[in-house]
Order: C-alpha cells, then sequence, then structure tokens
C-alpha cells in the first residue's frame, strides 16, 4: 500500500517579494501583489491586491499589530490581530496569535499558541479576505 507524502508545517517553498528587516517598525498598512515576509516590527493591517496570490511570513522574530488578509499565512512569530486566508494558514512551534483565525486549510505545529476562535471558510462562503483595488499612479 503507498501513502501520499504528507505536507510539512514551515517547508513550503515561497518566493518573497519584499522582505521588512528585523530593525524596521513600520507605522501602516500594507498591500501586497506577491509575496512578502517580516522580519521586523508592523503595526497596521496587511492586504492582498485583488486578482493576486499572495503569501505574508512572519518570522519568529517579528512582531504584527493589526490584521492579515491573504491567500496563505504562514506565523512563526508573534501577531495581534486576526487572519483571513482564502487558503492556507501554518501556525509553527513559536507562533503566538492573539485573534480570530479564518482560514480555507490549517496547520498548527506542537507549541503554537492561539488566543481566539478558529473558523473554516468553505468556497461558496463570503469571502474573508478584504481585497484592495489596484491604483495606477
Amino acid at each position: 500500500m503507498k501513502f501520499k507524502k504528507e505536507f510539512t508545517l514551515g517547508q513550503s517553498q515561497e518566493n518573497f517579494e519584499s522582505i521588512i528587516g528585523t530593525s524596521l517598525v513600520i507605522k501602516g498598512d500594507l498591500v501586497i501583489s506577491k509575496g512578502i515576509r517580516i522580519d521586523g516590527k508592523l503595526i497596521g493591517n496587511v492586504f492582498q491586491e485583488e486578482n493576486q496570490n499572495a503569501t505574508v511570513a512572519i518570522s519568529e522574530s517579528a512582531e504584527i499589530i493589526g490584521d492579515i488578509h491573504a491567500q496563505h499565512v504562514i506565523v512563526s512569530g508573534k501577531l495581534t490581530g486576526n487572519i483571513f486566508a482564502l487558503e492556507r494558514v501554518e501556525l509553527l512551534g513559536n507562533s503566538q496569535v492573539e485573534g480570530n483565525i479564518q482560514y480555507g486549510s490549517i496547520g498548527i505545529a506542537v507549541g503554537a499558541k492561539i488566543h481566539g476562535n478558529l473558523d473554516e471558510y468553505k468556497p461558496g462562503d463570503e469571502s474573508p479576505v478584504k481585497l484592495i483595488a489596484h491604483k495606477k499612479t
């Protein structure tokens, strides 16, 4: 009997167009169209641009105060806010989330801390992700 190889938390291959370094503190909302890795501190929300497929990765050194709206969210650091993910949420062993999580699928590693509610997003439901229309300047 053959078994499918299971997905391993934290082992997904992502491309990050932008990285917020450990020494940076950003106050304000971000609108993203691709992947972003946050290593520093963000006080604000992250919104995915319409018609895009964005990933937000919150590293172990990161601290976010705000909501995350994206296709795929990976958390290894601290998030005080809600997660709205159309596809996958990965909570790694060091993650701390104080807020509610809406997800398409979820993986939770041993040691992850969640203080909030989990709510599965099902196809056909109204999208939990707030998308931002791209404005040409």
